[in-house]
């Protein structure tokens, strides 16, 4: 299986339908992801073998496509110089008149889109240089619809299929395709817009349960002291004021980062762990959003973490020097598809703390099973408790700190490996500590399903 992952930086996505320009294109057409990948072969950092890739890429056929629901359309006006025909007074567009141009916008639902071809089977050199020119795409649609395009795995389904009796056009490319955008580009010409195929369409209801937590915004440790697991409380304390922090002159943003609003981010220390050779060390730290939020809030967000910068750890006098992620980060750990991939079963990272004390008439089982349901997940049907995780590098619940003051009410902590009757995605924190990185899950398989 071959799949891109296409993310819009800015939740926007900009770009005109061919049939009417006024109208937003969605799902974005796999015909202007192949645009984008013959513009940026042919910039200054092409590299040799990228060509015999485009023309491998271009026998795939049509991709299935995985987009959430296309966003309200809006328009935006601006002013722009009018086309130099020779007869202006001056070439310079600032010394020209100016008229509006339209550039139809909207905010899609989610900001990721999947191009998937199942039975595509590249092998590992196509699949770097295929890495690489990806990574070099800046924008799909117009310069201002700006992505951050990557090899990735699938893990939401389809909802556009290919389909000869589907309601939907879009527009593909095929072979030959390549020897015409440039012949078009040597005569000075714009791109035609190419061959169409119908599309069907698919329900875009979740297939999958999730829980209310949703994209991971992951920070990397790029300088500073190690912390071990057991740190997680004070990584993600430190994290939380950093943001409140920057945030401090914006009440409404801040309150994402405080808890004091009724929607509000959590935190998550990230350990290596899972590993025969895992350490349990801190590699970096994500900030989650919560599933439901417009994106505007999430630029604002993702504006604050790009400025983090430095992050002081003072309750252990540590510093750490942070940096956003990018989709080129090699550490599975901080790549958020660790953390989110559907799974049956989770097992505990960081341990979950009750939020009530067990006792005979309310086993931990039922505590578990209702923390699961706080978060939007089933209750499981398999519930495995005690003070030890099942995942490799990860401590016992007694190694770690458990409460962020020392005003806070004790609670018990438990390490769990739950099994759902179906695949649950992530990213799951449970309990009481759950927006603060306690209770934190990581998929997980049984000893008998890893054989296998």
């Amino acid at each position: 299986m071959l799949a891109i992952e296409v993310e819009y930086l800015m939740g926007r996505a900009y770009a005109a339908d061919f049939r009417d320009e006024t109208a937003p294109e969605w799902p974005p057409h796999p015909d202007r992801l192949f645009e984008a990948l013959v513009a940026a072969h042919h910039d200054t950092f092409s590299q040799e073998g990228e060509a015999e890739v485009l023309r491998w890429f271009e026998t795939l056929g049509a991709p299935h496509i995985a987009a959430g629901e296309a966003g309200k359309p809006t328009k935006v006006v601006n002013f722009v110089p009018t086309n130099y025909d020779g007869k202006s007074r001056s070439p310079l567009p600032e010394q020209r008149g100016k008229q509006p141009r339209v550039f139809p916008v909207q905010s899609p639902a989610s900001p990721v889109v999947h191009f998937v071809w199942p039975e595509a089977q590249p092998d590992e050199t196509t699949r770097e240089r295929l890495s690489d020119l990806l990574a070099r795409v800046p924008a799909l649609g117009r310069a201002c619809s700006l992505v951050r395009v990557r090899l990735g795995d699938s893990i939401n389904t389809p909802n556009y299929s290919p389909d000869p009796g589907g309601s939907e056009v879009l527009r593909v490319f095929g072979t030959g395709r390549l020897d015409e955008l440039e012949a078009l580009y040597e005569l000075g010409q714009r791109p035609s817009l190419g061959p169409q195929m119908r599309y069907g369409r698919a329900s875009v209801e979740t297939v999958l349960p999730e829980t209310t937590f949703g994209e991971m915004i992951i920070l990397r440790r790029e300088e500073g002291r190690g912390l071990p697991i057991e740190a997680a409380l004070t990584l993600t304390s430190a994290l939380r004021k950093a943001l409140m922090s920057l945030s401090a002159h914006d009440a409404e943003l801040c309150a994402f980062f405080s808890g004091h609003g009724e929607s509000h981010c959590a935190f998550a220390a990230l350990p290596f762990v899972g590993h025969q050779y895992a350490d349990g060390r801190l590699m970096g730290a994500a900030v989650i959003l919560p599933r439901r939020i417009t994106g505007a809030q999430r630029r604002r967000i993702l504006k604050v973490c790009v400025e983090i910068g430095d992050l002081n750890v003072r309750d252990i006098s540590a510093f750490w020097k942070v940096e956003l992620c990018g989709f080129d980060v090699q550490q599975k750990t901080l790549q958020p598809e660790a953390w989110t991939r559907p799974s049956q079963v989770w097992a505990s990272v960081t341990p979950v703390l009750l939020d009530r004390f067990p006792k005979k008439s309310l086993p931990v089982e039922e505590i578990l099973a209702a923390s699961c349901e706080k978060v939007g997940l089933p209750r499981p049907i398999e519930i495995e408790h005690g003070p030890f995780s099942s995942v490799d590098g990860v401590s016992p619940v007694s190694d770690f700190r458990l409460l962020r003051s020392k005003d806070e009410k004790p609670r018990w902590g438990v390490h769990a490996r739950l099994r759902f009757a179906m695949p649950v995605r992530g990213p799951v924190l449970l309990g009481a500590g759950r927006f603060f990185g306690l209770g934190l899950m990581r998929p997980w398989r049984w000893k008998q399903e890893e054989a296998g």
